[in-house]
């Protein structure tokens, strides 16, 4: 299995409650079904900041005006660059989907917005330039006050269960079956060419005959 990369948004996604609205993530794992399993436990209609461990990962999440935002990261990621993320995509995502996110139905806001999700990802996971969100310190202040608590604190009995991510297992399954079946493509073309060949060889060689036996016939009876 796959290391992540250290000190990066692994998933992040909008829901109002359960309904999840846009999401995006380049690595593969059972997270989406961990996160589904979180977002129950949230009352929309309640502001606030949340941080949850789990496993080696942190769940980050943003309540605000009934929406939740939700960003996964590894365990060493900055917990106020994370909410740095999740208040820049609040921003975004209410200024282009305020007026028709109350109606809206499950990843209708995904087609437009994951790209902005998947730029935003990548740009608060950049060391080099979350430099300058450690600047704005006052913007965020109060993510002190939020505590990094253990998962289990708010998931019922039975309810945790393991958290897989890789980035790369199933990309390489996926390569394999690919290879392997485009091998298998090539045989199943340089057979049907094989025997393409010898139809053609055979059916020359029975005309050739026929012609020869024809000939001597015709030859022996002249």
């Amino acid at each position: 299995r796959c290391k992540l990369e250290v000190g990066m948004i692994v998933y992040s996604l909008i829901s109002r409650g359960t309904t999840v609205l846009c999401e995006h993530t380049s690595n593969t794992g059972n997270f989406q079904q961990v996160t589904r399993t979180i977002l129950d436990k949230f009352d929309e209609k309640c502001d606030g900041k949340h941080s949850y461990t789990y496993d080696n990962h942190l769940f980050h999440i943003m309540i605000q005006n009934n929406l939740i935002y939700l960003a996964m990261t590894t365990n060493d990621f900055e917990r106020r660059i994370a909410f740095a993320f999740l208040e820049k995509i609040r921003a975004d995502f209410e200024s282009e989907f305020a007026s028709s996110v109350a109606t809206a139905v499950a990843y209708e806001m995904n087609k437009r917005f994951n790209k902005v999700l998947s730029e935003q990802m990548e740009y608060f996971s950049d060391s080099a330039k979350t430099d300058k969100v450690n600047a704005l310190k006052g913007d965020i202040e109060d993510v002190k006050q939020v505590m990094a608590v253990n998962i289990e604190r708010i998931l019922d009995r039975g309810e945790k269960i393991e958290l897989l991510v890789d980035r790369t297992a199933d990309l390489q399954e996926q390569a394999t079956r690919f290879k392997r079946s485009g091998a298998e493509l090539k045989n199943r073309m340089w057979w049907g060419q094989f025997r393409l060949q010898i139809l053609t060889v055979g059916s020359a060689s029975a005309v050739l005959f026929i012609v020869i036996m024809a000939s001597t016939k015709c030859f022996g009876g002249c």
